[in-house]
């Protein structure tokens, strides 16, 4: 059955080139094609791969239904492999579940953080920075279902885990942006900044081409507006936008801090 493949290798080659070039219909085009050609094959292995990527560029571009058929495809072909008790099922699940909180379906998107924990568990990675990650994601659900309590346990957790891996500061303002908006919510606005700022540093330090970046100056942004401090919203705000554009281009969250903008602006 799996005689006849994508050559896989070559296929994430010509994707870095594809991400290179940062031009996003480019790489859909790209992707798509391979797609096509892993399912003339029926190459299952090539199907995941290929469903993978392209479920990560639809997820960017806020095409939420399509990435949700594709990271379904990837979990079923993981389960056909006979792969559903590895890492890489665990990290298709919390894939799954990054959309499920981007459509406000935080049930479904815990019932997928929740079963990757297990696994990940199972597979002796609890002190893993994919494990400090995942509890980032279980914290978010958390927060945004108004679960305090649990949102603070989550990130406890995953400070304890990314604290001892000082090779994952990238994961570490990540967890210092969803501190800050754990605290945004639980009304301790000072606080919130001082993490948000924590996380700005971090990325700034490191480069400042992660892409959640913008996450951190969109929650500076918030904090300040809610403080009564327009000028400095104002400019992180715009900060936000510019680095959703470079990385992401206009799509939901940048309208959505753009509308932030606006309200800021008084209009």
């Amino acid at each position: 059955m799996y005689d006849n493949r994508i050559d896989i290798g070559k296929f994430y080659e010509g994707l870095d080139i594809m991400f290179q070039r940062k031009n996003k219909m480019e790489i859909m085009t790209y992707m798509e094609s391979w797609l096509r050609e892993a399912e003339s094959m029926n190459d299952l292995r090539g199907i995941v791969a290929v469903c993978n990527e392209l479920g990560g560029l639809c997820r960017a571009a806020g095409d939420n239904v399509r990435a949700k058929e594709l990271y379904d495809r990837v979990l079923a072909g993981l389960t056909e492999l006979g792969l559903d008790k590895t890492e890489h099922y665990a990290t298709a699940l919390i894939n799954a579940g990054d959309v499920y909180v981007y459509t406000f379906e935080y049930d479904k998107a815990l019932e997928c953080f929740i079963a990757a924990r297990t696994i990940l568990i199972d597979c002796g990675m609890s002190g893993d920075y994919r494990m400090a990650a995942l509890c980032n994601n279980i914290s978010m659900v958390y927060r945004n279902t108004s679960k305090y309590d649990k949102a603070e346990e989550a990130l406890d957790i995953s400070f304890n885990i990314i604290k001892g891996l000082p090779d994952c500061r990238a994961e570490l303002a990540t967890t210092y942006v969803n501190l800050g908006e754990l605290q945004v919510k639980q009304n301790k606005l000072e606080m919130a900044r001082l993490s948000f700022e924590e996380a700005c540093r971090i990325y700034e330090e490191d480069g400042g081409m992660n892409p959640h970046y913008s996450s951190a100056f969109a929650g500076l942004g918030n904090v300040y507006y809610l403080k009564g401090q327009r000028t400095s919203a104002i400019e992180c705000y715009q900060k936000s936008l510019n680095l959703i554009e470079r990385d992401f281009g206009r799509n939901d969250y940048y309208r959505m801090v753009e509308q932030n903008l606006l309200r800021a602006k008084g209009f």
